[in-house]
């Protein structure tokens, strides 16, 4: 480990559900890189704290349930750092974990999984103070795509701060069935589209279920799933009944086995308005699936439109059934597509790679740190 023979790291997030974030945090921390550093995640109670507590990692609950900063949580992070003295502190969207660690001079590293939203309209005093606040609050910031990183750049952040680590997963556990599968209208009962999302605004789950509308007029046999779970949920269901769409699509509710979710499914489809990466996507990609996705953020560098899935805008409900018909009428395509995409998983967004970039980094900041001492 470039000569730090022991080294305890502290991850801070204060997501309760298991979204995009989350899963990262699990593919990251049971990587082999982590195997030499002892590894604890302070994380409320909930679906999240439940997997990171199965999986075996230690956890240390916190107040502060899906929120990124406030007054008392700040300081119930600094009584527990002062307590763990943790080499480095990693965060995810949690600014009170950041502040609290650099009030006690300890190295932070910030894990940027989204967007920066209102990058468009963000006034130069804006990015001054972003500039500032990643100066003072972060050691380094790793964007989880190129696009997250140049949306960082252009927003004030110092790029000295920022490095760019795609998402990874285990690519080992999604194993594709016959990637032949897909077969013809005559041949099939039933053709079954998913997708996994937290039931956000941001993840437009509205205009997937209006694109089964559109779908199931042309394809009967067509079947949508949604798993995941959040506070659109009960808004998703009602959407499904006013547009009489019971028979035809269903919500799995929370996902706790992903490979065996995307297992069952023929197509994958996305219709978010905003992703850093698009962490479902590239366990789709794995399991051999072709892909429809909004063309969004960090998407783009997941997704080779016409070779691994089809790209469209987002908000269009039309152009995102029409792919999905495309690829239902096409067995050949889908098949080509859900081959080149698992190729594609398998040579960019392995976790072993993340997990040893990720440690680099905090090494780095690690010594960066001895000699500002020094």
């Amino acid at each position: 480990m470039g000569g730090i023979s022991f080294m305890r790291v502290l991850h801070v997030i204060t997501d309760t559900n298991i979204g995009g974030a989350g899963r990262y945090l699990e593919n990251l921390v049971t990587q082999p890189a982590f195997s030499d550093l002892d590894v604890s995640v302070a994380c409320p109670d909930g679906s999240l704290g439940d997997v990171l507590d199965s999986i075996g990692i230690e956890r240390v609950p916190i107040s502060g349930r899906d929120v990124s900063f406030s007054f008392p949580l700040t300081m119930e992070l600094t009584r527990l750092f002062k307590r763990i003295k943790p080499d480095v502190v990693h965060t995810h969207s949690c600014l009170s974990g950041r502040l609290a660690a650099k009030s006690l001079k300890i190295p932070v590293v910030y894990t940027k999984h989204g967007e920066v939203l209102g990058l468009h309209s963000m006034a130069f005093p804006k990015k001054l103070l972003n500039k500032w606040v990643s100066s003072l609050f972060s050691d380094k910031i790793i964007a989880v795509s190129n696009h997250v990183g140049r949306q960082l750049i252009n927003s004030g952040v110092d790029p000295e701060k920022i490095v760019v680590i795609h998402n990874g997963i285990e690519i080992s556990k999604f194993q594709p069935k016959n990637i032949d599968y897909l077969r013809s209208r005559e041949e099939r009962d039933q053709l079954l589209v998913g997708t996994l999302a937290r039931f956000d605004p941001v993840k437009r789950l509205d205009v997937l279920i209006e694109a089964a509308r559109i779908v199931v007029n042309s394809l009967p046999e067509a079947r949508f799933v949604l798993g995941g779970t959040g506070p659109m949920e009960e808004a998703m269901r009602r959407k499904i009944e006013d547009l009489r769409l019971e028979p035809y699509v269903r919500i799995a509710g929370f996902v706790e086995d992903v490979p065996a979710f995307l297992s069952e499914l023929d197509l994958f489809a996305l219709s978010s308005d905003s992703e850093g990466l698009g962490l479902a996507v590239i366990e789709a990609m794995a399991q051999g699936l072709p892909v429809v996705a909004t063309a969004v953020g960090g998407v783009t560098e997941v997704v080779m439109d016409n070779e691994t899935g089809f790209l469209v805008p987002p908000g269009n409900p039309r152009a995102m059934a029409q792919c999905l018909v495309r690829l239902a009428i096409d067995p050949e395509m889908a098949a080509r597509m859900g081959r080149a995409g698992r190729k594609r998983a398998e040579e960019l967004f392995d976790a072993r790679a993340m997990a040893r970039k990720t440690v680099e980094v905090y090494e780095e900041v690690l010594r960066d740190s001895v000699k500002r001492k020094d």
